[in-house]
């Protein structure tokens, strides 16, 4: 058994240690996710020696998780027959639902320490046990007799697992195995697991029509083909493994909100597809439908090399969301500029480096006006295959849709040239037009200057490295979407470290970063030596804000005058020693 007496002398030891103010229990051999979480227990004010379990009415002890995990339940308490064990199911806030004893006497002990029915277990109130642990972790746990937090617990062994929603990936509840810790066993473990799959079967089979008929099918395509496979309904999403591993995090949600695009409006798609991280897939698609609802699409996603073999049609992202959090002044004077341009009616244009917020300023400032109106964003090449077209849709879109032409200064001239020649045969219906583009790094072309005369309102967005304050309130909104139902947070140092880190990826770049950070560390304080490397490598002193936008300002002008120095300085109206002093200065190399 694991609990003999040498290792509980131990975490005797080592949890004594934390709650006296030191110590690193995972350097005296506690598991990490333990010591995470007796670290979690110190600083929620979990009484060290006396569970506190709070008693809550009015839950629904019917409910489909009930349901589905009771033919569970009533198997696996067979198996534990004839030892004295208890089986409990709890919802996603760690309350309990339904328990069932092997023995009257074991129960009885549980009762002692609010193991009950309506009582709740969750980690911040009673800490490290196998119910609230594995809420806060996302995995299933075993905790065997001094593992736990509190005292009065350590006498008790439990092993629990997740029950997730097979369509969301979301926690519904844990399934908990309790018993002594002297009846502990590695089998508790297993058990645990393989039930609590057993329930998530059954939530499937518990779907309304529609999502088991896109499940289904999902099913079928994922069995035979060796790639990435996505399903997308609208309130679900289900993806293989190929999947998490070929497709960023960032740019998998693109793809989600493409295919709910898609669906209803296409029974089968093959497309090239430009993601907002510069990848280029292949993806080719089909509308699942029962009778005459449609369940969603189903996506088969292929990463395109240099060179494509089988070239599709190149495909629009389609509706999407806003995200993030920021509230720096630079973003707030962005942010009201755009919604007077919105207000007033205006087609805008936002410039801004890519992955700054372009588009999720103009998604977000809309939806916060039109809570039920919906953003569409149309690529530049499918602005390039057919201008006219577009100019028809944008016309023709609802007064709550805001469509938005992205990456406007990508186009061509001619296709800038039928662009402005169709909006301007429906000069009249474009209220809810806006465009994104990147900054010109040098004069703007006559025919780009023809497309600003259409869009009236111009707003720019400063880039992640001029808006620093606004990276702790990123980093927090990205982690909680990326770790839901955990504590998942930055240290002082790692904020540092991001603070002083240059951005060139801005907000996309943040959460590639995070994404990596949290694939390290799946729960916890996130240290700066989590963090990639590249991030690590930061310059000794961080430049201030107004030092980054000059430094820009200087090599923005170099790149117009051809790396000419005296013409740049000449452009900026600084003296050439001055430029030269700067260059220097910010350490610009040609």
């Amino acid at each position: 058994m694991d609990d003999v007496p040498d290792r509980r002398l131990l975490l005797a030891s080592a949890r004594a240690d934390l709650l006296e103010g030191g110590g690193a229990p995972e350097r005296r051999g506690v598991p990490d996710h333990v010591a995470a979480s007796w670290r979690r227990s110190v600083a929620g004010g979990v009484a060290p020696d006396s569970v506190e379990s709070q008693y809550f009415t009015g839950l629904d002890l019917a409910s489909r998780l009930v349901r589905c995990a009771r033919p569970v339940i009533d198997q696996l308490s067979e198996q534990i027959a004839d030892v004295p064990m208890c089986v409990a199911l709890t919802d996603d806030r760690a309350r309990i639902l339904a328990r069932r004893d092997s023995s009257r006497w074991i129960g009885r002990i549980l009762d002692r320490v609010y193991f009950a029915q309506g009582f709740g277990y969750a980690e911040g109130t009673v800490g490290t046990n196998g119910v609230g642990t594995v809420l806060e972790f996302g995995e299933s746990v075993h905790i065997v007799g001094a593992e736990h937090f509190v005292g009065t617990l350590q006498s008790f062994a439990c092993a629990g697992a997740p029950v997730r929603d097979p369509f969301t990936g979301r926690i519904e509840g844990v399934l908990d195995i309790s018993c002594l810790a002297d009846h502990s066993t590695p089998l508790m473990h297993s058990l645990v697991r393989a039930a609590a799959r057993r329930i998530e079967h059954n939530l499937v089979q518990d779907r309304d029509q529609a999502q088991q008929a896109l499940f289904d099918v999902y099913s079928r395509v994922d069995a035979r083909t060796r790639g990435a496979v996505v399903a997308v309904g609208p309130r679900v999403v289900v993806a293989n493994t190929s999947m998490q591993t070929l497709v960023a995090a960032g740019d998998q949600e693109a793809l989600h909100d493409h295919l709910r695009f898609l669906a209803g409006r296409h029974t089968s798609v093959d497309h090239r597809v430009d993601l907002p991280s510069g990848a280029r897939v292949r993806l080719r698609g089909s509308t699942v439908a029962v009778g005459d609802d449609v369940a969603g699409m189903i996506g088969v996603v292929t990463l395109l090399d240099e060179v494509d073999t089988h070239p599709a049609p190149t495909a629009t992202l389609g509706v999407v969301g806003p995200r993030g959090t920021a509230s720096s002044p630079a973003w707030c004077a962005a942010a009201t500029a755009a919604r007077a341009e919105l207000d007033a009616g205006h087609p805008v244009l936002v410039l801004g480096e890519p992955g700054a917020g372009r588009f999720s300023l103009l998604s977000g400032l809309h939806l916060q006006g039109n809570p039920h109106g919906r953003v569409t964003r149309v690529a530049a090449r499918t602005i390039e295959a057919d201008p006219r077209e577009v100019a028809r849709a944008v016309a023709e879109a609802g007064d709550g849709t805001l469509t938005v032409l992205c990456d406007v200064d990508r186009l061509p001239p001619a296709s800038v040239e039928l662009l402005v020649d169709a909006l301007g045969e429906h000069a009249d219906a474009l209220p809810r037009l806006a465009a994104t583009a990147a900054p010109a790094a040098g004069p703007v072309p006559s025919v780009h200057r023809s497309l600003l005369a259409v869009l009236r309102g111009c707003v720019t967005v400063p880039p992640l490295r001029h808006r620093t304050a606004d990276i702790p309130g990123l980093a927090r909104g990205i982690l909680d979407e990326l770790a839901p139902h955990r504590d998942v947070r930055l240290s002082a140092e790692a904020v540092r470290l991001l603070s002083r880190y240059r951005w060139p990826g801005n907000v996309r770049e943040l959460r590639e970063v995070l994404a990596a950070a949290v694939a390290r560390r799946p729960v916890g304080v996130l240290e700066a030596q989590d963090l990639p490397a590249h991030c690590q490598s930061t310059p000794r002193s961080a430049l201030r804000p107004v030092d980054e936008i000059e430094r820009d300002a200087i090599v923005s002008a170099l790149r117009t005058a051809a790396g000419n120095r005296k013409a740049a300085a000449a452009a900026l109206g600084i003296a050439r020693s001055t430029m030269y002093r700067k260059i220097r200065q910010y350490g610009i190399t040609d």
